[in-house]
C-alpha cells in the first residue's frame, strides 16, 4: 500500500508496508506491543521514508478522557522517535550498543484538529530528512532528523529531533562523571503512587498519572514528577534516567490541568498541538524532578488552512532537579469541539 507524503506526491514506486512491525531491538524496545514502526525505505543518502500503524486501543496512548477523537500527540512523537532510532541504526550504521543522547526536539501539529476520522488503525507515513551530521561513516556522533507526517493523506505536521550518540563502552563512565558518583540500581528506585485525580490531567487510569501534589498560582503551576518506573509503556525497559517521553507526559498533564484552572478550558477538549524542548542534563531517577509551567500571553497558533487554532495557549516549561534546570521549552495547547470532521471510508488508501 502506498503512502502519500504531503507536498511530495507518492514516493517513486517505493511502497510503504503496514503489514508487520520492524525488529523491536532496533527501536530500543522490549515489548512488541510498544513497537509501532512497520517499514522504512531509503530514498537518498540523507533521506528516507517510514511508516507506522497507530494502535486502535492502547493502555497508555489511547487511554484518557479526551473527546476530540484525534491521535495522541505523544503517540505521534513516539512514532517519529522510533523512525529516528531505526534510521540511525539501519541507514547510518549507528552501533546497536550506542546510547542515544536527546539534545532537543520540537513538534508542530497544525493539521491535528482537522484529521479525518477513520474506521481502521491509522497508517502514518513519514518522510525523514537528516542533516548536521558529525562524525565519519560508521562513527556518527550527531544527526538531526526533520520528519513530515501524514495520516490518510492528511498532513499532520512536523517533528525535528537533534540526537547525539555515545559509544556504549564509554557511556557508564560519562554518566558517573556527570553525577559525581555511581548510578543507583534501577530496582532500588522508590515506587510511589500518584495522588492527583486522573480526570484533572486528562486520564482515567491512575497508573498513567505522573504528577505528585500540584501547586497552582495566578500565572502558572508546578508539581513533582512521580517516576513511573513500573509502567510498561513509559518504562518499557530499565533506564538510568527519566526519558524525554516521560518528561513530555509530565508537561502535558500539568498544562492540561493549568488550562482548566487558569483559563476554564475543558480538559477533555484540550490537546497539545506543539512543543519544543532542549535537554541539558539527565533527569536522575534518584533525585526529585519538578516540572514548572508559566502561562504566556495569548497568541494565534496557525492551522494548515491558515486559520488560527481555537483557544490556542502557550506555556513555558522548566524541569528542575536540586534547583538546576535539566530541560526547558514550550508547550502549545488548543481547545476545540471538533464538529463535522470529515470521515475516511474503509477502502481509501493511506
Amino acid at each position: 500500500m502506498e503512502a502519500e507524503i504531503p507536498g511530495h506526491g507518492r514516493p517513486e514506486a517505493k511502497a510503504l508496508e503496514f503489514t508487520q512491525t520492524v525488529d523491536r531491538s532496533l527501536l530500543h524496545r522490549w515489548a512488541l506491543s510498544e513497537v509501532f514502526l512497520t517499514d522504512a525505505r531509503r530514498v537518498s543518502e540523507s533521506e528516507y521514508l517510514a511508516a507506522a500503524q497507530l494502535p486502535s486501543a492502547h493502555g497508555y496512548y489511547t487511554e484518557g478522557t479526551s473527546r476530540l477523537g484525534v491521535p495522541d500527540p505523544l503517540l505521534l512523537l513516539e512514532c517519529c522517535r522510533q523512525a529516528e532510532t531505526y534510521g540511525g541504526h539501519v541507514f547510518f550504521d549507528v552501533a546497536r550498543d550506542t546510547t542515544f543522547l536527546l539534545r532537543s526536539w520540537s513538534m508542530s501539529l497544525p493539521g491535528l484538529l482537522t484529521v479525518p476520522t477513520y474506521p481502521r488503525p491509522g497508517e502514518l507515513a513519514m518522510r525523514v530528512r537528516t542533516g548536521n551530521r558529525r562524525g565519519a561513516a560508521g562513527d556518527v556522533r550527531r544527526l538531526t532528523y526533520d520528519i513530515d507526517m501524514a495520516l490518510f493523506g492528511h498532513r499532520l505536521g512536523r517533528v525535528n529531533i537533534d540526537v547525539g550518540y555515545i559509544p556504549g563502552p564509554v557511556y557508564a563512565a560519562v554518566r558517573e562523571r556527570g553525577r559525581g558518583g555511581p548510578l543507583t540500581p534501577f530496582a532500588e528506585i522508590p515506587r510511589t503512587a500518584s495522588c492527583v485525580p486522573p480526570f484533572l490531567v486528562g486520564r482515567t487510569d491512575p497508573a498513567n498519572v505522573v504528577l505528585g501534589d500540584v501547586t497552582v498560582g495566578p500565572d502558572g503551576a508546578s508539581a513533582p514528577i512521580r517516576p513511573p518506573v513500573d509502567h510498561r509503556s513509559m518504562f518499557d525497559h530499565e533506564q538510568d534516567h527519566l526519558p524525554g517521553m516521560v518528561l513530555m507526559e509530565a508537561a502535558r498533564q500539568l498544562c492540561l490541568l493549568a488550562a482548566s484552572e487558569l483559563f476554564g478550558a475543558s480538559v477533555p477538549r484540550t490537546t497539545v498541538v506543539g512543543l519544543d524542548f532542549s535537554f541539558t542534563r539527565y533527569a536522575e531517577l534518584d533525585s526529585l524532578t519538578t516540572v514548572h509551567i508559566r502561562k504566556a500571553e495569548a497568541y494565534g497558533y496557525t492551522a494548515e488552512s491558515g486559520d488560527r487554532l481555537p483557544q490556542a495557549r502557550l506555556f513555558h516549561v522548566e524541569f528542575t532537579q536540586d534547583s538546576t534546570v535539566v530541560a526547558a521549552g514550550r508547550v502549545h495547547t488548543a481547545t476545540s469541539v471538533l464538529a463535522d470532521r470529515p470521515s475516511v471510508g474503509a477502502g481509501v488508501e493511506a
